[in-house]
């Protein structure tokens, strides 16, 4: 279903910053010329061309033959069907304005439409709904709107508080220079009113209005106020909706957060969906209000800049089709939905040329020209390096290949959701997933099909946990969780516990390279004997090629078993370090409905599919994943690994090629002693490093190997929780020069054992990463 915010055109965003506005009656006026502007473009162009049409099969009622009228407790919750009513009258109402020059003239000021829009408009005004109650808590049996009550109403709060008053806001603004009959002003008027009175109370089951929601009912008031010349209005609506774009800083808080990602409904990772409507949002009021006092304060800057940069790092393109898609891991509920749908798996829902306009003087550390320019070239122009998002715990990595997608889950986030009968099967996701995105169709209309129980990634108990909408939602139980990162690699750590009934729980860890991910689990633990621990290699669409385990090729139509230390597929490898992976494939085709994941009316669907999984019989196991990768690569990999896992009593690791990545868990040991040759730093020698306190570390170094190197360790704290950190490198063969900023950046010791204690991040930054240098001399 169209939605208004994903095409909302600024043509506001054009006009000069310069802009200065004689009074308060002057910026409305502007404003409202410029959004007028904007909403006359909210049709689909095709539409335009159904005028005719639409203008013949309309009844004497204002209704249409073709239209859902369901409403109350027999309406669809998600995505009401009534909305089409509203695309009609709006798009009679954009071609009646004259303010969209794609629109043929002849139907400026028109009779007719005029005529229709009155019709469709009185229709719906006589069949408002009443009571109160129908707002937020519709078909209560004990409230003031049960089922049967008369009007236009849906028992999803939405429907009132956003939905209609958007669409009726919309209409209306569009002919505020008609003649329009008082019952039809009135209703203008009302419809926005209510959901804008409410602002300080509550929507019945919707609650008080946080993050998106509370933008959006600010920008539907901002519609009312221009329609009503309400400059009281106007300045209470985009003060609110300004200060809601701003940080968010608290745990699991809906909105913006300092790392960049957004968050909706107590903790869901939503840049995709929510957080591309707040983004629209933003888009819309700010390139309205360009030049006039109404424009966005530094706060908000300084939280959309984060958020532009931010989505950046969510977003892949489909190579196929040229498409920008949201990260899987990004769109919560979403997933469930075939693209012709149109929900937030099927576009990115948001003009980059809008939105250049509307930053365009968002100056020094807000200037995001570049993130802006990369997202124009459509694929082209990559973004390469590794981002932690600490706020969400989730990790992304991209090189110019390929763009991997990875979400935990700990006591300061949620998984997904189950609601308004999306996303039922959702248990999986979010608990460890890892997309991976090479060619950017992997996992294109699959989901209607695949096995929910395999979400890419993800280590569980196979097939356990009945998946139910009632148990998709969850928090996670365990708070040392989180990333590090330098920017160009990073590592990604998951204490987890089953969030439902704690029937297995691990220790895992990501440890990204600079062009693949080497993936570590310990401490294993299972209460269920019957079901066995797997670890998702991947489950996507079916590729062209063969599977290759070990180098051979192996058939996999309808399922198969086989071990190997190697998988190869679709470009992507897979290799198991220590004991071969014992393999559970299939390729084939598979069976599903949409209409049993969602409300879409798509209906069942076969699509070809290829899963992976391999079994683990002991307590911890370590591969890696090598995207858009080749057979020779893998078996170089095999021969001589670039790295190696590391896995010891309480601590997990990678280490070679001049790097080392390191995680030490709680309750377990505290340090760890490596040959410099192992990590690549140099031919003899040793370095053993203690941490204090549980935390993940980045070990960098550059430099000539065996002469001397800058080493550069960034280090992190996944609870969120600590003040400070301190770490020590005790150096046999080697020695790190002191120089006059070393006891101001914490460091003590002396040139062979140098310690550290580091001020760790809080606030809306706890969890973030920080460093420090040193310059090692080998001997």
């Amino acid at each position: 279903m169209r939605t208004l915010l994903g095409y909302l055109v600024l043509a506001g965003s054009g006009i000069l910053h310069g802009v200065q506005a004689a009074s308060r009656d002057d910026e409305l006026a502007l404003i409202s010329k410029r959004r007028i502007a904007d909403l006359a473009q909210f049709p689909d162009p095709t539409w335009f061309s159904q005028i005719s049409a639409w203008l013949d099969t309309q009844k004497s009622d204002g209704t249409w033959p073709d239209v859902n009228y369901m409403s109350g407790c027999a309406a669809q919750r998600a995505n009401w069907p009534i909305q089409v009513h509203w695309n009609r009258i709006i798009t009679f109402a954009a071609a009646w304005s004259g303010a969209n020059p794609a629109v043929a003239q002849n139907w400026t000021r028109s009779d007719d439409l005029m005529e229709a829009i009155s019709r469709g408009l009185d229709y719906w005004f006589s069949n408002d709904y009443t009571p109160a109650d129908c707002m937020g808590n519709g078909g209560k049996a004990t409230g003031g709107c049960p089922c049967g009550t008369p009007g236009l109403w849906n028992t999803n709060w939405y429907g009132q508080a956003i939905l209609i008053p958007q669409l009726c806001s919309t209409a209306c603004l569009l002919l505020k220079d008609a003649n329009l009959t008082k019952d039809i002003t009135a209703g203008c008027e009302r419809i926005p009113r209510r959901s804008y009175d409410l602002r300080d109370g509550v929507y019945g089951s919707g609650g008080r209005m946080t993050g998106a929601n509370a933008v959006l009912v600010m920008q539907n008031s901002a519609s009312l106020a221009l329609y009503s010349n309400n400059a009281t209005m106007l300045q209470d609506a985009y003060a609110r909706a300004m200060s809601v774009m701003t940080y968010a800083d608290k745990t699991m808080e809906d909105g913006i957060h300092r790392d960049g990602t957004f968050l909706q409904h107590n903790g869901i990772l939503y840049n995709g969906n929510y957080g591309k409507d707040l983004f629209n949002a933003f888009i819309q009021l700010e390139g309205e209000a360009i030049g006039t006092s109404f424009a966005a304060g530094n706060a908000t800057r300084d939280a959309i800049a984060a958020q532009v940069r931010g989505n950046e790092w969510m977003i892949f393109v489909d190579q196929q089709t040229k498409q920008e898609h949201w990260d899987f891991n990004a769109i919560g509920r979403f997933v469930a939905f075939p693209t012709q749908d149109l929900q937030a798996n099927a576009d990115i829902n948001f003009n980059t040329t809008k939105l250049a306009g509307a930053v365009a003087d968002f100056a020094g550390a807000n200037n995001v020209s570049d993130t802006i320019r990369r997202l124009r070239s459509n694929g082209t122009d990559k973004l390469v390096g590794n981002k932690g998002f600490w706020a969400s715990d989730y990790m992304v990595h991209r090189t110019k290949s390929f763009v991997l997608g990875n979400k935990m889950l700990s006591t300061r986030s949620r998984n997904t959701e189950a609601v308004n009968s999306a996303n039922p099967y959702g248990y999986h996701l979010g608990q460890g997933t890892l997309f991976s995105y090479v060619e950017g169709n992997e996992y294109k209309d699959i989901m209607g099909a695949w096995d929910w129980n395999l979400i890419p990634g993800t280590t569980t108990l196979l097939n356990h946990t009945r998946l139910s909408a009632g148990a998709s939602a969850n928090v996670g139980k365990k708070d040392f969780v989180g990333v590090v990162s330098d920017g160009r690699v990073g590592a990604a750590v998951q204490e987890y516990a089953d969030p439902l009934d704690g029937s297995i729980s691990y220790r895992k860890a990501w440890f990204y390279q600079d062009d693949f991910v080497l993936i570590t689990t310990q401490d294993i633990k299972k209460a269920v004997p019957d079901a066995p621990v797997v670890t998702v290699l991947d489950n996507r669409a079916s590729a062209h090629g063969n599977i290759w385990v070990d180098g051979r090729s192996v058939q996999a139509d309808g399922g198969r078993t086989a071990r190997g230390k190697t998988l190869f597929y679709g470009g992507n490898g897979y290799l198991s370090y220590d004991k071969a992976f014992d393999l559970t494939l299939f390729e084939g085709k598979r069976t599903g409905n949409w209409s049993e994941i969602s409300t879409s009316p798509a209906g069942v669907t076969t699509v070809s599919i290829f899963s992976a999984y391999a079994t683990i019989a002991d307590t911890c196991s370590a591969y890696a994943v090598f995207p858009a990768s080749s057979l020779g690569r893998l078996a170089k990999e095999l021969e001589k690994p670039s790295a190696s896992p590391i896995i010891k009593s309480g601590i997990s690791g990678a280490v070679g090629s001049g790097r080392l990545s390191l995680v030490f868990w709680p309750g377990g040991g505290g340090s760890i002693k490596l040959s410099l040759r192992e990590i690549g730093w140099a031919e003899s020698g040793s370095v053993n490093i203690t941490s204090a306190q549980p935390g993940s570390y980045l070990f960098s170094g550059t430099g000539k190997r065996g002469k001397g190197m800058m080493l550069v360790v960034t280090l992190s704290d996944p609870t969120q929780k600590a003040a400070s950190a301190s770490f020590s490198l005790n150096f046999d063969g080697a020695r790190a020069k002191l120089d006059e900023a070393a006891a101001d950046e914490g460091r003590s010791g002396n040139e062979t054992e140098v310690k550290y204690t580091v001020d760790l991040p809080t606030g809306g930054m706890a969890g973030s990463s920080t460093s420090r240098k040193m310059y090692v001399e080998f001997r």
